[in-house]
């Protein structure tokens, strides 16, 4: 059995923890257990279809207290690196539990699973989708007085009418500042403005979605640009990852939120 209990972090080190358990789960056909502290949040946002691994807390209860059977708990900690050796036959054997600490970012670790993260486990939910729609409506209206209806039965369909619309190319860029301007670790303007300038020399009609954890910054530093758009104050880090995802291409600057966000968009 694969197991997480370890909640530390923010949504996008949750996300890598539940995609890496996921995909070790599936490679070595064992139970997937995760605690309702990291799927909790995960859950509002996300479809998280981790069937038919994942297990209950009644079950995975009933199971470490069958005394009847011989259970060894293994603790792997993991500080963003990928474990090679955990893809070798029996490294995670049957009458063990294998829990996952610390911080698996490594997509290696759920790699050959990428279909399942993409359109089953990070797809969003319903009420996400029609929030984040209602942005690309609202912009297409400004811009080409054109209200388009679109069919929001699940993300890759919305994802793919966005893609095949005629009328602009979209790109999100997620600027993280709040925690790394302090630690010198947050990407320069002029960074951003290069990557912005490369997609407008490339595209003819390009509109660029941007989310942030300092949304007065990026809006004082894209104030002249009239083809880039923030997120609403009343979108959750939720709601700004699944804005940007349903782009086709991305910009991103450091952290696993950013990450995310071009992962699912390509």
């Amino acid at each position: 059995m694969v197991y997480v209990n370890d909640n530390s972090g923010r949504l996008g080190n949750r996300m890598f923890v539940a995609a890496s358990a996921y995909g070790l789960a599936r490679l070595h056909s064992c139970h997937l257990y995760l605690s309702p502290d990291i799927t909790k949040n995960m859950n509002e946002i996300f479809i998280l279809d981790l069937s038919p691994f994942l297990i209950s807390t009644t079950m995975f209860n009933s199971i470490i207290h069958n005394t009847s059977d011989s259970i060894t708990k293994i603790t792997k900690s993991v500080g963003c690196h990928y474990v090679r050796e955990l893809t070798r036959p029996n490294a995670i054997s049957p009458g063990h539990i294998f829990e996952l600490t610390g911080y698996w970012q490594s997509y290696l670790h759920f790699a050959k699973y990428s279909e399942d993260i993409r359109e089953r486990i990070f797809a969003a939910r319903q009420h996400i989708l029609e929030k984040v729609s209602r942005l690309f409506i609202e912009i297409y209206e400004l811009k080409f007085d054109f209200k388009p209806q679109f069919s929001l039965e699940n993300h890759q369909l919305f994802k793919k009418q966005l893609a095949q619309s005629n009328w602009t190319t979209w790109v999100g860029i997620h600027v993280r500042r709040d925690d790394f301007v302090p630690l010198n670790f947050s990407s320069s303007d002029q960074y951003l403005f290069a990557a912005i300038d490369y997609y407008t020399s490339h595209y003819s009609n390009v509109h660029f979605i941007v989310a942030s954890d300092d949304k007065p910054y990026c809006k004082n530093l894209f104030r002249n640009r009239s083809n880039i758009f923030l997120t609403p104050e009343s979108f959750s880090m939720g709601d700004d990852l699944i804005a940007l995802s349903l782009c086709e291409h991305s910009i991103i600057t450091g952290g696993t939120f950013g990450w995310w966000t071009g992962y699912l968009a390509n």
